[in-house]
């Protein structure tokens, strides 16, 4: 039993013959370099969380385009864009800002409301007028391109 207790205490203070540290000196070695790279990693993760869009809200990542936010509210229906991109493209450049008389905004809808909003809220406004009017975005560009109007 001596032997045991002799060998186990020999282990725990003292690095073994191969060079490895024992957990004793693990703990006491590497504690400060340990924290530093716990500091770094809460730092970043807080920086991270402090750009992160709001998670389950209505309001789109800063950095997606009107055209890309479109796309996903038009369930990546490629063909459905692209009349999209064409129609808008025609009406406002895709403008939030654009104004033509009583019409505001990318859309180009007749609602003082559009003047006031960013530009998702315009398209999404504008694609809930097309779909309650013509159906899909490619039968709203041909009735445009049939009447130079939608």
């Amino acid at each position: 039993m001596k032997a045991t207790r002799s060998l186990t205490s020999t282990y725990i203070n003292e690095p073994m013959s191969s060079g490895t540290l024992t957990q004793q000196s693990l703990s006491k070695a590497h504690r400060e370099p340990l924290r530093g790279v716990a500091r770094g990693v809460l730092v970043a993760i807080g920086i991270a969380l402090c750009f992160m869009p709001e998670a389950g809200g209505s309001k789109p990542m800063q950095y997606v385009t009107y055209k890309e936010y479109a796309l996903h509210l038009l369930h990546y229906d490629k063909k459905q864009h692209i009349c999209l991109l064409r129609l808008y493209g025609k009406e406002s450049a895709w403008n939030p800002k654009a104004s033509n008389g009583s019409h505001y905004g990318i859309p180009q809808g007749k609602s003082e409301w559009l003047k006031d909003q960013d530009g998702y809220a315009q398209v999404r406004w504008g694609l809930g007028y097309i779909e309650h009017r013509y159906q899909t975005p490619c039968k709203a560009y041909d009735h445009w391109k049939a009447y130079n109007w939608h």
